[in-house]
């Protein structure tokens, strides 16, 4: 057994190596208004009307770019006809990398994007040239058009927010959901029915073999001749996969079609559908075929849900069965199998959310504690009325009889939208912090040990959960954060505070902040004209009660002293340098300079550095250290998601002179000449934080939060 785990190991580790080394995605390597020309492979409509293209970049054209990224995912604000999938794209876009983590240890936002293929996001300055190319028909271009064209029908029928979950829960289209909606299913523990996973797989396949297996069942000639049992699980797999196929290759529709698959196999070769061997073998296809999904949480909480709940059922089976030797077969009053079936449907949210809140709390540092009671009303809702009639409106689609079935699928939506609105209301989801790796891998194996244990060693799981829940803490949190745009800055002060660098600092990051290290309440800056601040070199006051104020700003500089002592300087102007570095021990400096340290030994942050270093987190000094320790979320050996951090940036455009060919590049040195135009905010000043300053990660629309 210690030799198959073994060489086990061995098989995802050189898995592991050979994704990456087959992964070659060029990530952007910075800010970049550019020219592209290619073709549009998706097309997606916001609840708002504007259109989100992915698109297969073919070239790019002021500035030639060094590094293109091959996929692009594009927002267009601008009135336009639709392009159509395979059609040509071409026009101006602002282009950027996805965001790195937040803070160390915080998720990295270009992680997924780098196994998807996916090198930049943007927004379109303008709508695109009107080009009528299409390339030939490809077997994905035909699918994303039938996944197009029944959204289109989902959403004439349904309008709204109804509409648009219809469409997510029958063809995967997210783009139009609004933000309430999702706000309000993610506070109440119900976010997983928006995304095709193994909930609705199962009830699809479900269904269907329920469908087929009652029908073939009304001809005995049939029913007695045939394994019925065996044609309705063929069914069930061919609506599977079509199933699978329409809803895109994503990690959660893979898992779940592969379990599908298993147990439907398990059927046609006459074995046990639900049990642990067929979830084991699910893990392993889909960690062969993409082993980075193990890190996401999508994979995690979708298999612990899994293990723990065939588990439970494996147990339960077993408790039956000697149980009915004991004392005989159960009562079968009608009374008691309404009751077993609510008994069973509240047991199984109570499992699975068990089984999922550790992921939960570790990846998005909240948890529902009363999701509970919001599964349990929502669950009958989404099995017994609105998957039945998601599957029976996609299969009179062709018919044109769609709106039968829509209509009263949007009623049942409606309802789980109340129920989800008022439980967001009155019992809503809590931040409860951050949560130390070694705790998060201690909770799997108690979950493990759980679930596949058959007899009493399964009570060894209690102290193994309860050395997990000793180590839940991963420490003191830091009492510096700089974001890596350099715009972004928070002093952790007491009683749960934070003072933030701008008077509206921006939400994609905050609110992660918040979330991590249980901040409630926001110190603003105070902004002056004319005066000195009270933070300013040589103030008499404590570092506390300075603190407490808040950060200081004058004349593009803002300044704050950290509760230890810590004296911090943050600026736009690079020719303060100087003088910033005589008068304080942090220096924050907005732009790409070369310069990196300061001669009075300052600690320096510039553009350039935290390009490298990704968001920084400063911790207070302790009796044993001299300075501070400083942590960057971006390891010094970076993994291949990151090494668009290291390459030559920005590049620039010239304007061609007299009798030369338009469109040459020149050399991206990162220094920009008297004949150069800088595409890069890196090179430019970022504006005095104001007010109404805005988020520098969200490309003008969501795509932050993908």
């Amino acid at each position: 057994m210690l030799l198959l785990i073994g060489a086990w190991a061995a098989v995802g580790f050189g898995a592991a190596a050979l994704e990456l080394a087959r992964t070659d995605t060029t990530i952007l390597s910075g800010d970049a208004t550019v020219r592209i020309d290619g073709t549009v492979t998706r097309r997606e409509a916001d609840e708002r009307g504007r259109f989100r293209y992915t698109i297969d970049v073919a070239s790019t054209d002021r500035p030639v770019l060094s590094r293109p990224p091959e996929r692009v995912r594009i927002l267009v604000s601008s009135r336009h006809a639709p392009l159509p999938i395979g059609g040509r794209y071409v026009g101006l876009v602002r282009l950027r990398p996805p965001a790195g983590p937040a803070y160390p240890g915080a998720y990295d936002f270009a992680f997924a994007p780098y196994f998807d293929g996916l090198g930049a996001y943007g927004f379109s300055l303008g709508a695109p040239e009107a080009r009528s190319e299409v390339r030939p028909p490809t077997f994905a271009d035909g699918v994303a058009r039938l996944r197009m064209s029944m959204d289109e029908k989902i959403r004439s029928v349904l309008p709204g927010a109804t509409g648009a979950v219809a469409s997510a829960l029958i063809t995967g289209e997210r783009a139009g959901i609004p933000d309430d909606i999702e706000d309000a299913l993610r506070a109440t523990s119900l976010a997983h029915i928006l995304s095709i996973s193994g909930f609705h797989m199962a009830l699809v396949a479900g269904f269907t073999m329920f469908v087929v297996r009652a029908a073939l069942a009304g001809f005995p000639a049939v029913a007695l001749r045939f394994p019925v049992r065996k044609f309705a699980a063929v069914a069930a797999l061919a609506v599977s996969f079509f199933y699978f196929v329409l809803a895109g290759d994503n990690p959660a529709t893979e898992r779940s079609f592969v379990m599908i698959a298993i147990m439907l196999g398990a059927i046609l070769c006459d074995r046990p559908a639900l049990t642990l061997r067929n979830v084991g073998v699910a893990a392993l296809i889909v960690m062969l075929l993409a082993p980075h999904v193990v890190l996401t949480a999508t994979f995690q909480m979708s298999f612990a849900a899994t293990v723990a709940l065939v588990g439970a059922y494996g147990a339960y089976s077993s408790w039956r069965h000697r149980r009915e030797r004991t004392i005989g077969p159960a009562s079968r009053a009608r009374w008691r199998t309404i009751l077993v079936v609510l008994a069973g449907v509240t047991l199984s949210s109570l499992i699975a959310g068990a089984a999922t809140a550790p992921y939960g709390i570790y990846h998005f540092k909240r948890v529902a504690p009363f999701g509970l009671i919001a599964n349990v009303l929502a669950t009958p809702i989404l099995s017994f009325w609105v998957m039945p009639l998601a599957l029976a409106s996609a299969l009179a689609m062709p018919l044109g009889l769609e709106a039968l079935f829509l209509q009263p699928m949007g009623w049942g939506l409606d309802l789980v939208f109340r129920f989800a609105r008022d439980f967001a209301t009155l019992l809503p989801d809590q931040a409860v912090g951050r949560m130390s790796g070694v705790a998060l891998v201690l909770l799997t194996i108690a979950i493990l040990v759980l679930s596949f244990s058959a007899s009493l060693l399964r009570w060894a799981a209690v102290p193994i959960a309860a050395l997990g829940l000793a180590f839940l803490s991963p420490g003191p949190p830091p009492e510096i954060l700089v974001f890596e745009s350099g715009t972004e800055a928070a002093v952790v002060l007491p009683d749960g505070k934070a003072a933030a660098l701008k008077p509206k600092p921006a939400a994609f990051v905050w609110d992660q902040w918040a979330r991590a290290y249980g901040w409630t309440s926001t110190v603003s800056p105070t902004i002056t004209t004319s005066g000195e601040p009270a933070s300013a070199p040589g103030s008499s006051a404590s570092p506390s009660s300075l603190a407490a104020t808040g950060f200081a700003c004058l004349d593009d500089v803002c300044r704050i002293v950290s509760p230890s002592g810590w004296r911090v300087a943050w600026t736009n102007a690079y020719e303060k340098l100087g003088d910033l570095c005589d008068t304080a021990d942090l220096v924050i400096v907005a732009r790409a300079m070369r310069t990196n340290s300061c001669r009075s030994g300052a600690r320096l942050l510039t553009l350039r550095s935290l390009r490298r270093t990704g968001s920084v987190a400063v911790y207070a000094r302790t009796p044993r250290q001299t300075h501070p320790r400083i942590v960057a979320a971006v390891p010094n050996d970076r993994p291949a998601w990151n090494v668009h951090r290291t390459m030559p940036w920005p590049e620039f455009w010239r304007k061609p002179a007299s009798g030369e060919a338009p469109g040459t590049p020149s050399a991206p040195d990162g220094s920009p000449t008297s004949t150069q135009t800088p595409n890069d905010d890196a090179a430019a000043a970022p504006p005095m934080p104001t007010a109404t300053s805005g988020d520098p990660n969200t490309n003008g629309s969501d795509e932050a939060g993908q």
